[in-house]
């Protein structure tokens, strides 16, 4: 089975990359700069920097991305900087960060979208770091690494949101990515929604679309937190002037009505079976994907010690 996700996949020349990360990185070394205190500065350095350097056809395509309906745009060979070891606590020292920072959020500047951070998730900030934490052994979370992270979006709990609209109230429209490192050559697993949708009988499409479930926070949420509370009578596919748009997370979503049981239940079983995306994220590596129409999954993985575990920055953006 062919996956239908539409990707823009562009990879830098060495020599781009190099013009690249050393303009960015003789622009942020004249002061400490943090994410949340200083997005828009950094944002401003990597855009010029990357409008700069960057090849004709790869900004049309970074431009185009949110217009065209494409499911994901992955970009390889950025730069990358000396990095310390992998924070596996969730946390470590912004500013030692700015070179990828700036690469990070000039290239969300230059797709046209608005970072954001949420204050019941990541102790409200622009940049979680996707780390094999082990406080968070045996749960589905970004910070977890012994148990699948099995299909579905990010923030399903939210109702979804128009342009124009406070992102922090909605599901997140784009999740982005910066790989740091990933020796173990962990996937992220992409899967279009319309691989799973077309799979389905009429009738199951329907209870999909009813107002019959209820769609709790995810582990990485802060319980009881304004924002981090569920989702009820709601349906786990829902019609927009785009199009259908997805929210799900098998370990949150539970259904009101014995025909809304079984037709999650039949939802579940086809998501493990369409076909997906595999994407083997290495260092310099940036994606970013549509959380309306993309669903994603991660295996369970074995670490490597905390000096080298896998690393990826992820920061949500409408």
């Amino acid at each position: 089975m062919t996956s239908s996700i539409r990707l823009t996949h562009h990879r830098l020349e060495d020599g781009t990359r190099d013009l690249l990360g050393k303009e960015i990185t003789e622009r942020v070394t004249a002061a400490e700069l943090e994410p949340d205190a200083d997005e828009a500065i950094l944002a401003r350095i990597g855009a010029q920097a990357l409008s700069r350097y960057l090849a004709g056809e790869i900004l049309h395509g970074i431009h185009m991305f949110s217009v065209t309906a494409r499911h994901a745009l992955l970009l390889q060979n950025l730069p990358t900087q000396r990095f310390p070891a992998t924070p596996v606590n969730g946390f470590g020292t912004e500013t030692e960060l700015a070179v990828i920072n700036a690469l990070h959020f000039g290239l969300v500047q230059l797709l046209g979208i608005t970072p954001f951070a949420v204050n019941y998730e990541n102790d409200g900030r622009l940049i979680r770091n996707v780390i094999p934490n082990p406080a968070a052994s045996g749960t589905a979370s970004s910070w977890g690494a012994d148990s699948e992270f099995f299909w579905h979006t990010d923030n399903p709990h939210l109702p979804f949101g128009d342009a124009g609209a406070n992102p922090r109230l909605y599901v997140p429209r784009y999740l982005t990515f910066y790989a740091v490192r990933n020796e173990e050559r962990v996937p992220t697993e992409l899967a279009a929604m319309e691989d799973a949708v077309g799979r389905l009988d009429e009738l199951t499409q329907r209870r999909l679309q009813s107002p019959s479930y209820e769609v709790s926070p995810p582990a990485s949420n802060d319980a009881g937190a304004a924002g981090a509370c569920p989702l009820s009578d709601t349906a786990l596919l829902e019609q927009s002037s785009e199009g259908l748009r997805v929210r799900y997370d098998r370990g949150t979503t539970r259904a009101r009505t014995a025909e809304a049981g079984a037709a999650l239940q039949t939802w579940s079983d086809t998501l493990a079976t369409m076909p997906s995306k595999e994407l083997c994220l290495e260092p310099g590596d940036f994606m970013i994907f549509d959380n309306y129409r993309v669903l994603h999954r991660r295996k369970a993985f074995r670490p490597m010690p905390p000096q080298n575990a896998r690393w990826l920055r992820r920061c949500y953006a409408s």
